[in-house]
């Protein structure tokens, strides 16, 4: 039986220290995987104050982790970090992170595990009163901190770390895209340094390839002015395995 992307290229842009594990499920579902992240994370600018916040976010009421890297970053920082408050994670990859190191539970949506449907839940609804400590990235959307701080809590951004985009020279960006068939891309911030590197020069070779996404609002901003000319895919999580769902159910119309 032929394995379910046999013959598939995937250029996989995850940073090098997470990348590891969707490498290996895709290679295990026949797919050639190409391995170039296109963000590095670093420290914060401001350690101190990095620890300051965590420091702060122990004592909060409500504390969301937007990321697996806010996640780990934490717990790197302050090997001993130990919130108390209600644990959030913004999908289902970083709910999990977070429960692992905090060795709590995390409070989960049912269903699709989006950023929207975290926010429906009922013990986010009303925060008058309440600390809430948003674990990120160094810039970032403000979306969540603004929307808690909407409905009453009084928001502390703790930024962890720091995205930097990779330095992919013009050729070898031209051989990436000439050899993939597929690009999988984990944020928004990701999806932009690669429009950004990919400039006019390059559009339509990166335009043919099949573009994995985390989430509608990346294919969104994938959609603005770049012409895919196959639809964008979203995984339903961030996890190797469900690239693999998501490029299976498309391969085989696409090397026909």
């Amino acid at each position: 039986m032929r394995a379910p992307l046999s013959g598939c290229r995937v250029w996989l842009t995850r940073p090098a220290h997470q990348a590891e594990g969707w490498a290996a499920a895709l290679e295990a579902a026949g797919a050639t995987v190409l391995r170039e992240p296109l963000l590095t994370i670093e420290p914060p600018a401001d350690i101190e104050a990095a620890r300051a916040g965590l420091i702060a976010a122990e004592a909060a009421d409500r504390i969301l982790a937007t990321s697996t890297n806010a996640v780990d970053a934490a717990w790197r920082l302050k090997p001993d970090f130990a919130p108390q408050g209600t644990l959030y994670g913004v999908g289902a990859a970083s709910a999990d992170a977070l429960e692992a190191a905090s060795g709590r539970p995390v409070a989960r949506p049912s269903g699709a595990f989006t950023s929207e449907r975290l926010l429906a839940l009922e013990s986010l609804a009303s925060l008058h009163g309440q600390r809430a400590a948003v674990l990120s990235g160094e810039g970032g959307r403000t979306a969540l901190a603004d929307t808690l701080a909407a409905r009453g809590a009084a928001v502390t951004r703790v930024a962890l770390y720091r995205r930097r985009g990779a330095d992919i020279g013009p050729a070898r960006l031209a051989r990436l895209l000439d050899r993939a068939d597929a690009v999988v891309v984990t944020s928004g911030e990701a999806l932009a340094h690669l429009l950004t590197l990919a400039g006019d020069d390059h559009r339509a070779a990166l335009a043919r390839l099949r573009l994995v996404a985390p989430s509608r609002r990346v294919v969104q901003q994938a959609d603005q002015g770049q012409g895919w000319t196959r639809a964008p895919v979203v995984v339903d999580r961030m996890s190797g395995e469900a690239v693999v769902t998501a490029l299976a159910r498309v391969w085989r119309g696409d090397r026909q």
